[in-house]
């Protein structure tokens, strides 16, 4: 007994530890202190008057003369739960499993200490993040529901519901880690991407079965909801709250047991210790790289390209930082199509963020992902037309023309033919002209060490710079070039004239928008040619 409440000392001596690190680390980043008081200002005003909504609802619901809980709100609870729980398996997967010298920490304290230690550290930092919507809210509904108990039971409820996701979160993502380094790369995302599929098919069937409420309802991860009502006239069960508070317990338990076996391996067995199970090749073997494109673009450009899409093959945490925004994107894509006035707008929608995906997605931190083959890649022959077309050759010669063939797709079954022809054309000149604006952000705004020393050294990712930056130009450009597509189409008519009219004005903005494309790409190519180590 006493060896194990050591173990859970030292483990949440390490989690305090490791949240005052970030803390420090945050400090010194003005930047995104900046971008998170803008959010936090922003997100205050939204969640002020969500507030109004939650208190008049609670109200109403309080009133009836038999206040249950509806099933939506069930619904609601599971949904966020799987939400959570999927963000912080993501970021077990990528990101924070990993620790820091493994060998001195794990012969200074037990491995259950330091997945302990993880754990705390994990459920911290979602404490500060839940703490300003969930206070907020809060408000809304203790006033809601006339009692002050809700001001005790909704921050252990919220305590109880993040315990759950963190370590189910981060159970799921430490197998994952460890299939996904011992498995080839393809096997791993293949599997994965039939998991997807098949999960968004089961909430198809679901949801055309009209069965989503009544079955979220029912489910253990929806009996947060009773513990959130507890002591408020509205009515909890009282067999859902003790389940919600012993299965909090069993979860924590199972999932830190999981977290940590798997933990282990890859902190002491070697599998992905240097980030990458697979060997490199013999010396003799000599690389190929498209030997397709042989002739028609010299060796040095295509080898460029050729590593930049083996390393991200290879450890797909090169492209992490798009892949949150991306998912938030896809969805927001998704209700967009699934209402009548939305649809009109789908071709844009698409057309915005698969443009901001093809730019972004092998060419933000160029000079941070060469890593420590850098000395020797600006020492070498390799001038920056080389090097900076290399990096973009794959995105160039793969993306713009899906992106151009997706959006062309959707826009003819929207709009007429001038316009889906017009919209199809903006897609790849905007495409081209995000590959172009990222490479400059990336060698203007590089990073070449970790954010956290807890993270993999190998997986460097873009600076915050040069996200915020390359996504607020990159958006703004598209919108105004959607607008010069569509808008004034629709001012102008479709009369002859009109249309001449129109055909032109599209032209000069695309024109525009590719001559601000290909100046960020002379600036990337200038910026590499200048570039010394210091």
């Amino acid at each position: 007994m006493i060896r194990r409440l050591r173990t859970l000392a030292h483990g949440l001596r390490i989690g305090r530890t490791e949240v005052r690190r970030d803390w420090r680390t945050f400090k010194r980043d003005r930047i995104r202190l900046a971008l998170l008081a803008g959010a936090g200002l922003f997100g205050t005003l939204y969640l002020g008057l969500m507030t109004l909504v939650v208190q008049s609802r609670t109200a109403e619901l309080a009133a009836r003369a038999d206040p249950s809980l509806p099933p939506i709100v069930g619904l609601l609870v599971t949904l966020l739960w799987l939400s959570s729980t999927a963000l912080f398996g993501q970021r077990a997967a990528i990101r924070t499993v990993d620790i820091d010298n493994p060998a001195l920490l794990l012969t200074s304290v037990r491995p259950s200490a330091v997945t302990i230690g993880v754990l705390v550290a994990e459920e911290l930092r979602a404490l500060a993040f839940a703490a300003l919507p969930v206070g907020i809210l809060g408000v809304g509904f203790v006033t809601g529901a006339d009692t002050a108990v809700p001001i005790a039971t909704v921050p252990v409820a919220t305590v109880l519901f993040l315990t759950s996701s963190v370590c189910c979160g981060y159970a799921v993502g430490a197998v994952v880690a460890v299939l996904s380094r011992r498995a080839r790369w393809k096997t791993a995302h293949v599997a994965g991407g039939l998991g997807l599929l098949g999960a968004i098919a089961a909430a198809g069937v679901m949801a055309k079965l009209s069965t989503t409420l009544e079955l979220a309802a029912r489910l253990p991860t929806s009996w947060y909801a009773d513990l959130f009502v507890v002591g408020t006239p509205i009515a909890a069960s009282p067999y859902r709250v003790v389940g919600a508070v012993l299965g909090t317990l069993v979860v924590a338990l199972a999932g830190g047991s999981v977290t940590e076996r798997f933990a282990m391996q890859l902190w002491t067995d070697g599998v992905g210790m240097d980030g990458d199970v697979r060997r490199s090749p013999a010396t003799s073997e000599q690389p190929r790289p498209f030997a397709r494109l042989r002739g028609r673009i010299d060796r040095p450009t295509r080898y460029v390209a050729w590593r930049s899409v083996q390393r991200a093959k290879r450890d797909l945490t090169r492209v992490s930082h798009l892949g949150l925004p991306l998912l938030v994107g896809v969805w927001l894509v998704v209700d967009l199509a699934q209402t009548s006035a939305g649809r009109s707008l789908l071709p844009i929608a698409v057309g915005l963020l698969g443009s901001w995906f093809v730019g972004g997605c092998l060419t933000l931190n160029p000079l941070g992902d060469d890593g420590a083959a850098l000395p020797a890649t600006v020492a070498s022959p390799v001038d920056g037309h080389q090097f900076v077309g290399g990096t973009a050759l794959m995105s160039a010669i793969v993306g713009v023309p899906l992106l151009v063939a997706t959006v062309g797709a959707v826009s003819a079954a929207t709009y007429a033919l001038p316009i889906a022809v017009g919209l199809a054309l903006w897609a790849g000149v905007h495409g081209s002209a995000a590959i172009g604006i990222a490479l400059a952000l990336g060698m203007q705004f590089p990073r070449f060490g970790a954010i956290r020393v807890s993270r993999r050294r190998n997986v460097v990712p873009p600076s915050l710079s040069a996200i915020a930056i390359y996504s607020m130009v990159v958006l703004s450009l598209g919108t105004l070039g959607s607008g010069a597509v569509v808008g004034s189409r629709l001012l102008l008519g479709d009369s002859a004239v009109s249309t001449i009219g129109w055909a032109a004005s599209v032209l000069v903005w695309l024109a525009l928008e590719g001559g601000v494309g290909y100046g960020c790409y002379r600036a990337a190519m200038r910026r590499f040619n200048q570039y010394t180590l210091e």
